[in-house]
């Protein structure tokens, strides 16, 4: 119980370490991953106990002998992290996309392996003065061969390109790397440990190696996506898409660990099991249900992958002069060995950059390799001597270290570019474009919502590719198309087959919305609803305490003597207040955005009052304008009274705030008996003080 406890606590702290710095480099533009490795390093014991010297009774610094720095416990929860990292990002994956671009990766793969492999041996060479087959400079060219997916994926899927040319290649590219990487290491092992036994190598078992690797990989993959329909039609005979998600997330760990016991890295495993179901229409709901166990496993997976860096090597000069060049060659090694096959494969110069910038980082991989290494890669001379001793460990953590941390900001760096990665687009089938006009913000959100749910009836499943519905991927089976919402229309892209069913569902669901509305519009109508608006506020006090009116209404921008006559004059006239006192960014979209609300309904509530407001993009902030007009002002209200007090408030559609609080805290004040009376004859200072709660007009019995 005490061993479950602290891990328990351990992974609170993660947690905590995680979102802390995540956040905080997502602010200044930095991608959250790189965030979340500074974390781990920082709340290592490395970091905390071995500089800091801080206690260590949560995360203990490990006895010399230990293979790592944290618990099983917590380093097995971290690897599952690694495993539905790599499953989402096979989901994640355009199965047509990816097998247009598997040559491409197959070529940058084997690009990035050979030069990679090359370079860090002859570093080996330089810099400890040894051959080329020493089993130092074979280890420091395996290591350099390693790619981290995981960090590049993170990325990817954070800039929405994990399924662009780049994307897709990359991740064909790294799982190559992995699988070389892996057949490499086996090689060399198998190298070592016939020189330590003073005997031969044995080639035909380092080929069998070789062999059993690659076919358990190719057969996996072909075999997950042959029967990949017909396992996504299994579980969808359990109906709950929590229950099937569920069942498809085992079914990566199980083909994980069937993976590593065959000599194979997990994530490969993962990866393939993702990849085999993206084709399916199932693979949205699948990341839909885990997005919850992917925003805690990742996040930790990444942290103690932080964890496991040793920062106390970087005291040493020697160590840092060796890995600082080794450094310079592993990242020239992919970017060149990786960039250079892409330039033939149809890719223009940026698109190679960021295929060779996506396979720098080696992460976990590269870790885990030297992890290998140390541990298997020993001679025997009369005592059992390890090769690769605390130093080289020290600089293949250096390099790891300094890979992961630059190649997060680099990567974001080139896919802010816009610019297309490949000089030619590749079509598999001529797509047809439907187009629908929208008229109002307001109306296509109502229609995309009614219209998702009749294509979801009609068996399409779909997922969000950009933020707040902007990019909507529809697919049945083996059926897709997209939809794009711009500014005023919708846009299907689709193949010529699908056009019938989409003109059918958008005109079905305009008719549904049309009866809702004129049934909404008979038993209610909108302009009696002031009656209850202006019902009154029983608490003013406390609302405008809670609401912070100080800092909405200001002090300058209350007018006691508008000149305005009607009620589009009054607005003008409150708007252009606003905007000489700094608070708007476009009085003209403003006023522009403000009229289309009063198109829909007038916000003159009778009484002499009128609530102009609008949510816009031409405020800084929410901010509002009182204006009394003793003579009064035309205005559509309902008994075609004067308008004597105005209040007009203006909110930024992307704000969270008290926008509507606020009109119906004003709507509350006005609506208090005498208190429209009161106003219309205070100073700016107690006209305020009224919105504010702190004076209520004294009404006679």
């Amino acid at each position: 119980m005490h061993e479950i406890a602290l891990l328990a606590l351990q992974l609170g702290v993660i947690l905590f370490a995680a979102r802390f710095c995540g956040n905080i480099v997502q602010k200044i533009g930095i991608p959250s991953v790189l965030g979340e490795l500074i974390a781990g390093i920082l709340i290592g014991p490395y970091f905390l106990v071995g500089v800091c010297r801080f206690s260590g009774w949560i995360f203990p610094l490990p006895a010399p002998e230990a293979a790592f720095p944290v618990s099983e416990s917590l380093y097995a929860i971290s690897t599952l992290g690694s495993v539905i990292l790599l499953f989402m990002s096979g989901l994640e994956t355009d199965l047509r996309m990816f097998f247009r671009y598997s040559v491409a990766g197959t070529l940058v793969g084997l690009g990035g392996v050979i030069f990679s492999f090359a370079l860090g041996d002859l570093v080996g060479v330089w810099m400890l003065h040894v051959s080329v087959a020493d089993p130092r400079s074979l280890f420091l060219g395996v290591l350099c061969t390693a790619t981290s997916v995981g960090i590049t994926a993170r990325i990817l899927s954070e800039r929405k390109s994990i399924d662009s040319p780049e994307g897709t290649t990359i991740l064909a590219a790294a799982v190559i790397d992995d699988v070389l990487g892996i057949v490499a290491l086996a090689i060399v092992v198998g190298i070592v440990g016939a020189g330590a036994a003073g005997g031969c190598v044995n080639w035909s078992k380092i080929g069998a190696i070789a062999a059993k690797s690659f076919g358990i990989w190719l057969g996996a993959t072909v075999i997950g996506l042959a029967v990949s329909y017909r396992f996504a039609k299994v579980l969808k005979f359990f109906g709950s898409a929590q229950v099937f998600s569920v069942l498809a997330f085992g079914t990566a760990l199980i083909l994980s660990g069937i993976f590593e016991e065959c000599g194979l890295a997990m994530i490969i495993g993962a990866y393939v099991a993702g990849l085999s179901l993206s084709r399916t229409d199932i693979a949205f709901a699948i990341r839909h249900s885990l997005d919850g166990v992917y925003g805690f496993l990742v996040p930790v997976f990444f942290v103690v992958m932080g964890m496991l860096v040793d920062v106390r090597v970087l005291g040493d000069v020697t160590v840092l002069k060796f890995g600082f060049i080794y450094v310079g060659f592993a990242i020239a090694a992919k970017v060149i060995g990786c960039a250079l096959p892409a330039l033939f494969m149809n890719f223009n110069w940026i698109g190679g950059l960021r295929i060779g910038i996506g396979m720098i980082p080696r992460g976990e991989v590269a870790l885990i390799i030297a992890g290998i290494g140390a541990t298997t890669m020993m001679t025997v001379d009369g005592n059992s001597v390890p090769i690769i001793d605390a130093r080289l460990f020290g600089v293949a953590i250096i390099m790891t270290l300094l890979t992961t941390l630059v190649a997060p900001p680099l990567l974001a760096l080139v896919l802010s570019v816009h610019k297309k990665g490949v000089r030619k687009e590749k079509t598999t089938a001529a797509l047809k474009h439907t187009r629908f006009p929208l008229p109002a913000e307001a109306c296509r959100d109502f229609m995309l919502r009614a219209m998702i749910e009749n294509f979801r009836k009609e068996g399409y499943r779909h997922s969000e590719i950009a933020g707040g519905y902007s990019i909507v991927h529809f697919r049945r089976e083996r059926r897709t198309f997209m939809l794009s919402l711009g500014d005023g229309e919708m846009d299907f892209e689709s193949s010529n087959d699908m056009v019938g069913l989409i003109n059918t569902v958008v005109y079905e669901t305009t008719i549904e919305l049309h009866r809702a509305l004129n049934a909404l519009k008979e038993q209610v109508a909108p302009e009696n609803f002031d009656r209850d608006l202006i019902a009154g506020a029983p608490d003013s006090h406390r609302n405008a305490a809670e609401i912070r009116v100080g800092k909405i209404i200001p002090t300058d921008c209350i007018v006691c003597d508008m000149q305005a006559t009607d009620q589009e004059s009054a607005i003008r006239e409150l708007v252009d207040v606003l905007d000489r006192s700094g608070y708007l960014k476009d009085a003209e979209l403003c006023l522009s955005d403000i009229f289309e609300r009063e198109k829909l309904v007038s916000t003159c509530l009778g009484g002499g009052i009128a609530l102009p407001h609008a949510r816009t993009s031409g405020t800084k902030g929410l901010v509002a304008a009182v204006g009394i007009s003793r003579a009064g002002c035309e205005g559509a209200t309902p008994d075609k009274e004067k308008i004597h007090i105005f209040v007009l408030s203006v909110c930024p559609k992307e704000l969270d705030g008290p926008y509507l609080q606020f009109v119906a805290h004003v709507a509350g004040v006005l609506g208090k008996p005498g208190n429209v009376d009161a106003i219309l004859h205070a100073a700016p200072n107690e006209i305020r003080n009224y919105f504010l709660g702190r004076v209520s007009a004294k009404v006679s019995k």
